[in-house]
């Protein structure tokens, strides 16, 4: 699938660890749908009423948006946190300037509370990925011992001696 690498501003290059944003279609697809769907749902198919699962929708597009944001611009977790945190904030001003909507202060915790929880949750696999790489190496050195590890014989063959061949 073709890339397209776009060099990243000077200023946000020191905390970035690739130095590029990969723009390939299986980085953008998934952020473009949950743009959409935050568009859609958000702005125009609600009215500004609030519905029982309301809270649920905030909690779920932000957590993957900030998982979007993440794989998007391959960086690291918490610039991903603040910018999706961003995102909802700015969200939650247009909805306090638009008619017939209202910004609420329960919805902003609720974007906070999806991107916290992808925040966690990537913590805790990266730690659990570490642990588990941590003792594998460790358990791998028990098992061969530094006295096993021996270089091996070196056989020589003479010139006198004749081969089998």
């Amino acid at each position: 699938m073709p890339t397209l690498r776009v060099p990243l501003p000077s200023l946000l290059r020191s905390s970035v660890e690739r130095h590029y944003i990969d723009i390939s279609l299986s980085r953008v697809l998934p952020l473009g749908a949950l743009m959409t769907f935050g568009i859609l749902v958000g702005l125009v198919f609600t009215s500004g009423l609030d519905h029982p699962y309301d809270k649920l929708l905030h909690v779920v597009f932000f957590a993957l948006l900030t998982l979007s944001v993440h794989t998007l611009f391959c960086c690291r977790l918490r610039i991903s946190a603040v910018v999706a945190f961003a995102l909802g904030a700015f969200g939650e001003l247009v909805q306090a300037l638009t008619p017939h909507h209202h910004a609420s202060v329960l919805d902003a915790v609720a974007n906070g509370v999806g991107v916290a929880l992808v925040v966690g949750l990537i913590a805790l696999w990266r730690s659990e990925r570490r642990q588990a790489l941590a003792s594998a190496a460790a358990n791998l050195d028990d098992l061969l011992g530094a006295e096993t590890l021996q270089p091996a014989p070196v056989r020589l063959r003479s010139s006198s001696v004749p081969s089998d061949r």
